[in-house]
């Protein structure tokens, strides 16, 4: 309990849900790549690397924010 008037302290939560990576820890980092099917086609294709969440550090959760009640 706190003294009156004092806001109360949420160290060790209640937390929420980052909202960068909704929980999942990582992101897609979506490149564009060159490959050669063969000798006469070379197409452009999208492929997704995963990298950490910078929001959350690859936590998946934010300490400190309150969640809507």
């Amino acid at each position: 309990m706190t003294e009156e008037g004092q806001p109360p302290v949420f160290d060790r939560g209640p937390n929420a849900i980052c909202f960068t990576c909704g929980g999942f820890k990582k992101i897609s980092d979506p490149r564009l790549y060159m490959i050669q099917a063969t000798d006469d086609l070379t197409t452009g294709m999208t492929l997704a690397e995963w990298r950490g969440c910078p929001q959350c550090g690859g936590e998946g959760i934010l300490t400190g924010i309150r969640p809507p009640v």
